[in-house]
């Protein structure tokens, strides 16, 4: 079971009116987009990210979808770390909503992001800075 709180990160998104399909809930495909606002948000706030010297690409994304996410709701969506490798690193997400009280998952995601150089148009090695500062963010060697 997915613990909310062994997450240390978190923002509130603002579900729109665009966001929602035929049958009055966030489609599926837009989850990837909400996932991508937190993953900035994630990089930028904590770990003051350069783009233009760090970049990444998005190698795999995948989506549990737990229960619907309407108009009304206002989602907050969870990042963590959960692994780094050599040339990638694994986040995962978490959109929690309130139903009848209580906070409950919506949504569950991870997904395996590469370094890339866009210039150079090559992957490189995860910097050992930006391994020590979400090591110590998450309080996890890796």
């Amino acid at each position: 079971m997915l613990l909310l709180s062994a997450f240390k990160y978190s923002r509130s998104i603002e579900v729109r009116w665009r966001d929602i399909d035929y049958l009055r809930h966030v489609n599926n495909a837009v989850y990837l987009s909400y996932f991508e606002i937190a993953r900035s948000s994630y990089l930028n706030d904590l770990f003051d990210w350069n783009w233009a010297e760090h970049g990444i690409v998005l190698a795999r994304a995948s989506v549990d979808y737990k229960i619907p996410v309407l108009l009304t709701d206002r989602p907050k969506i969870y990042v963590r770390c959960i692994a780094i490798g050599i040339k990638s690193f694994t986040l995962e997400y978490a959109i929690s909503i309130e139903r009848n009280g209580k906070e409950v998952l919506a949504v569950r995601s991870e997904s395996v992001l590469v370094m890339y150089h866009y210039t150079t148009e090559k992957t490189f090695s995860v910097p050992d800075e930006i391994r020590q500062k979400i090591s110590a963010h998450e309080g996890v060697a890796f």
